[in-house]
């Protein structure tokens, strides 16, 4: 069975990033996949140390809330990464969390076999392309991680109150449709 984590870097727990990422995992589970949703905010974990003892470990060292995480992102097939954009940047929450990734950035530690990813991003200024880009920069570093194939984005702007994306059908159904493609392109590659 196809596993898929999200992870979500909102404070929100019904914020806009985090409904599209609710949706995108609905979608997956409708496809027969194994959900499970993290929401970062709801943890409690240190930034990157800068330690360096990951390379001979192949494991980040730090014992908190993230090491399951680590252990069930190790497991997943398919993961859905969402985070507000604040400040023309990615969530704190987020950053911190995907900082404490790099221990799977060496060549030697790459996550085995082939993965599906997306990102979603969300923000309350107009569409922008900058924000695209904020967004663009996550693939690159999965990249690093492991065999991710093209990873999507879903960046979107005009949500203002932080339940405006659970009253746009059009964006929750792309979410949702979205999740179960991954799920689908994640089967047919083990499959």
């Amino acid at each position: 069975m196809v596993k898929a984590i999200g992870i979500g870097g909102s404070p929100r727990r019904d914020g806009n990033s985090s409904t599209l990422l609710r949706a995108a995992l609905k979608g997956a589970a409708s496809a027969g996949a194994e959900v499970a949703l993290i929401h970062l905010n709801e943890l409690t974990f240190r930034g990157c140390q800068g330690c360096e003892q990951c390379a001979p470990q192949g494991e980040c060292i730090v014992r908190d809330d993230l090491a399951p995480v680590f252990a069930a992102l190790r497991l997943a097939d398919v993961w859905v990464l969402a985070s507000p954009i604040y400040r023309d940047g990615l969530s704190g929450q987020f950053k911190s969390f995907f900082d404490r990734c790099c221990w799977m950035e060496a060549k030697e530690r790459r996550l085995p076999g082939k993965r599906r990813a997306a990102m979603i991003v969300t923000y309350m200024d107009k569409q922008r392309d900058d924000y695209r880009k904020v967004a663009d920069t996550v693939p690159f570093y999965l990249a690093w991680m492991g065999d991710f194939g093209e990873v999507e984005v879903m960046s979107e702007g005009e949500l203002g109150p932080a339940t405006a994306a659970g009253a746009r059908p059009d964006l929750l159904a792309r979410a949702e449709e979205m999740g179960k493609r991954l799920v689908e392109e994640a089967a047919a590659q083990v499959g």
